[in-house]
């Protein structure tokens, strides 16, 4: 391989050489829980009709981010990486838009397909994020679940399952099969077996826009996009505590 050519395959990304295996952040992603286990973050808030506990949610949300964030700072330091190996990295305009016209598509078929399938097999429990929206009593209690939804959750889950799980899973199996995998791992780990379907499907997107941009703001941008219709929609269309 030239000189010319090794720097063109540099700036490839999703890299296609990652520094890190998928069972390396995997690790980070126990790590984390494990932190969160003993501070009782991990269960389900009672209280998010009220106030105190909406508050409590919410704050749980940002830190969770700020660990994982920090996690992967931490690692990547140990490797000696740059965050734009994990698909941080500037992108052209007409992908950023492309991210919010997928970000509304999603919406829209996942939601079809959610209604679909809660008629097949039933209602399940309602999320905890659903609950703190239907508990909204304020405009400002929606504002800053809409931060946390379009925002902060986007960014850390598009960190943890394309930027860290996607590389290494289509290193060893290949585009098709690392876009599926991760798309599986998305779905799996909201431990939410009636919606494994359209979070799996949210997730396979998701991978693919990674893949076809070569950067995570699109992908951030259309699953922040997804999460603020759904959460408009659940704060226009449902009974408010």
């Amino acid at each position: 391989m030239t000189k010319p050519q090794a720097r063109k395959e540099k700036r490839k990304f999703p890299v296609r050489h990652p520094a890190w295996n998928a069972w390396q952040g995997m690790f980070l992603i126990i790590v984390v829980y494990l932190l969160e286990y003993p501070l009782g973050w991990l269960n389900h808030t009672q209280d998010l009709a009220t106030q105190t506990g909406l508050l409590r949610f919410v704050g749980i949300g940002f830190t969770e981010a700020f660990l994982y964030f920090s996690a992967v700072a931490l690692f990547l330091r140990l490797i000696e990486r740059p965050w734009s190996d994990t698909g941080f990295r500037r992108t052209k305009f007409i992908f950023l838009v492309l991210g919010a016209v997928i970000g509304i598509m999603l919406f829209l078929a996942v939601g079809l397909l959610g209604n679909l399938l809660m008629r097949l097999l039933g209602t399940p429990v309602p999320q905890s994020f659903a609950e703190a929206v239907q508990g909204a009593s304020y405009t400002w209690e929606l504002g800053l679940l809409v931060v946390l939804g379009g925002l902060v959750a986007p960014l850390k889950e598009e960190l943890i399952f394309r930027g860290l799980l996607y590389p290494p899973l289509r290193k060893t199996y290949g585009k098709g099969k690392g876009i599926l995998l991760t798309g599986i791992f998305f779905a799996t780990l909201h431990l939410d077996l009636v919606r494994f379907l359209p979070l799996f499907l949210g997730g396979v997107v998701l991978a693919w826009l990674y893949e076809r941009t070569g950067s995570l703001w699109p992908s951030v941008i259309a699953h922040g996009t997804w999460n603020i219709l759904m959460t408009l929609a659940i704060w226009f269309g449902g009974p408010k505590a």
